[in-house]
């Protein structure tokens, strides 16, 4: 067990953080940006473009514990996740590159279209995402250990997102002038080249813990595993916590290129707010991880809630328009939303370990899949939600708004995801069990498999 007690290097979590910087890289541009593309470029209605989302989404409830259990069953000498950042790579990015194409097509043949690309653009993403965010509960069983790798995560995501927010849509003009499809295009290319070379190193830079390490049991079946993670409490609360964050965070991040180009008149300048909340995530852990170490990933989580919730509710409230102060708020935002971010993947792999604990199964791959669904679910339900919400406003695509529909922008933005902040928050509460619990499971642990005959 000398494997997982020992401390990752500096370099070996940088060399795992780089694979998410290539996968979140992609992300970001299919989350800052790819309604905006349906909507004002490529010409779907918001209403074909949310339910483009929505479908992906449901797919995703079929593809995620599938492969879940998948690399459960996986044995290969690279280890059970790591081949995947290997060989799904480049299917992953060409995937990416292709969903910003824009074929010769109108009505229904161009939503079909953008519908079926979609969906195998998340089925790659779920073949990448799902073991990458898998593989820390290989790298350490330490909960402060876990919690620095995740530290070290969420500022390469953070580093991903602000490449994308502030170079995202200079890029497109910059590579495309007026034709902001080929711009779009070029810009996913790039974008898609640097997730290739991301996940390779991530795959170099890490070992997985050897099989002969592993506790020997019988492999349950699907329904079995699913019996198992509905009975860890733990999971179940990470599950709805996600679930409700998740798609609030996601109206956030849709209805800002919306606003900016709308309402104050500038669509470029959204990279200032989106870059803002990119900040906040790089310098940000420096706050989170020692008070993660000194609290819990619960506190950590809660509090961050709260603040984003406070700022958002500002910038309403204050009817803030001044790039200046309002990038200012978007950045104290950012800092709560980064708390969220840096904290869940590793609960997860705590609850890996409370469910060994407590029912004498471990089910690492299915829970990070089932997360991953949660995630993508519930980024499905608040893109259309939003998509919903622009046409009750009465939006019209690349014409002025009326005052209404500018004001009902702004009451999307500031005061939609607060509503999921919150309630994640109240879920997270009731987190079964604290760092220091955490520990303690974890030298049970150690001790049981110590004991079991080989």
């Amino acid at each position: 067990m000398e494997t997982m007690k020992r401390q990752l290097s500096i370099g070996g979590k940088v060399g795992y953080a780089t694979g998410i910087y290539g996968v979140f890289l992609v992300w970001m541009m299919v989350a800052f940006y790819l309604l905006y593309f349906y909507t004002d470029v490529m010409g779907l209605s918001p209403a074909q473009a949310g339910f483009v989302f929505f479908i992906a989404s449901m797919w995703d409830g079929v593809t995620d514990p599938v492969m879940g259990w998948l690399i459960e069953k996986t044995r290969s000498r690279w280890g059970k996740y790591r081949p995947y950042l290997l060989l799904a790579a480049v299917p992953f990015a060409a995937s990416f590159v292709a969903v910003y194409y824009v074929p010769d097509l109108t009505g229904q043949s161009l939503f079909v279209w953008a519908l079926v690309l979609h969906v195998v653009f998340r089925t790659l993403y779920t073949a990448i995402y799902i073991p990458y965010t898998g593989l820390i509960a290989r790298l350490s069983t330490d909960a402060d250990e876990r919690a620095s790798i995740a530290g070290v995560k969420g500022i390469f995501i953070s580093m991903a997102s602000l490449s994308v927010s502030f170079l995202g849509l200079p890029a497109v003009t910059y590579l495309g002038g007026e034709d902001e499809a080929l711009g779009f295009l070029r810009t996913a290319l790039i974008g898609a080249t640097f997730a290739i070379v991301a996940l390779w190193v991530c795959f170099l830079s890490t070992r997985e813990k050897s099989s002969n390490d592993e506790p020997r049991q019988v492999q349950p079946g699907i329904r079995e595993m699913l019996q198992v993670l509905a009975s860890n409490k733990a999971f179940v609360l990470i599950f709805i916590g996600v679930l409700l964050f998740t798609g609030c965070y996601t109206i956030l991040n849709k209805s800002i290129v919306y606003v900016f180009k709308y309402d104050l008149g500038d669509r470029d300048a959204a990279r200032w707010a989106l870059s803002a909340i990119a900040v906040s995530g790089v310098l940000s852990p420096a706050i989170w991880v020692p008070v993660t170490h000194r609290t819990s990933k619960r506190f950590v989580w809660i509090v961050g809630s709260l603040l984003a919730s406070a700022a958002l509710i500002a910038i309403y409230l204050l009817r803030v328009r001044d790039i200046v102060p309002l990038v200012a708020i978007f950045f104290v935002a950012g800092c709560g939303i980064n708390a969220f971010l840096i904290t869940f993947s590793a609960m997860v792999a705590d609850a890996i370990d409370y469910g060994e604990w407590r029912h004498g199964r471990r089910v690492e791959a299915p829970m990070f899949g089932l997360v991953s669904l949660a995630n993508k679910t519930s980024l499905a339900i608040g893109t259309w939600a939003f998509a919903l919400m622009l046409e009750g406003i009465g939006f019209v695509a690349n014409v002025n708004q009326s005052e209404d529909t500018l004001a009902g922008m702004r009451r999307i933005m500031a005061l939609a995801p607060v509503v999921g902040f919150i309630a994640s928050a109240a879920v997270i509460w009731f987190f079964p069990f604290s760092t220091r619990e955490h520990r303690q499971m974890v030298r049970e642990i150690r001790e049981r498999r110590r004991n079991q005959p080989n």
